[in-house]
């Protein structure tokens, strides 16, 4: 089952490159994919599975926005390298480093033999 939650990293939103990349509209456009991402049985991944991609139109109607507008931001977060597409899906990119709760906690960790 997928989770019921995102990360999302307050700062970066904030005063991050997003704020300047995207415009108010595209933000919100990005923040649903990111949903869509999280819900996914392959986190990081907006798929219905592993082998196939769900397509624009798709995505579009379920997230209830124009299809130009969500190919604009597709486009765009794949121009400043958040977002890849794949033959599996559109894949989040860092979405490990962001959304992992390993990831997060690693730093608290101490190494393999220092118990």
């Amino acid at each position: 089952m997928a989770k019921r939650w995102i990360k999302i990293w307050i700062p970066e939103m904030l005063r991050g490159t997003i704020r300047f990349d995207l415009t108010a509209e595209e933000r919100g456009v990005w923040l649903d994919l990111l949903l869509m991402a999280g819900e996914s049985r392959n986190e990081g991944f907006i798929a219905p599975n592993e082998r196939q991609p769900y397509p624009d139109a798709w995505i579009a109607a379920t997230l209830n926005l124009p299809l130009k507008l969500l190919q604009r931001v597709i486009q765009k977060c794949e121009d400043t390298q958040r977002i890849e597409r794949t033959d599996r899906g559109l894949h989040i990119l860092n979405w490990t480093k962001y959304q992992s709760e390993y990831e997060r906690q690693k730093k608290y960790r101490l190494p393999l033999g220092d118990e």
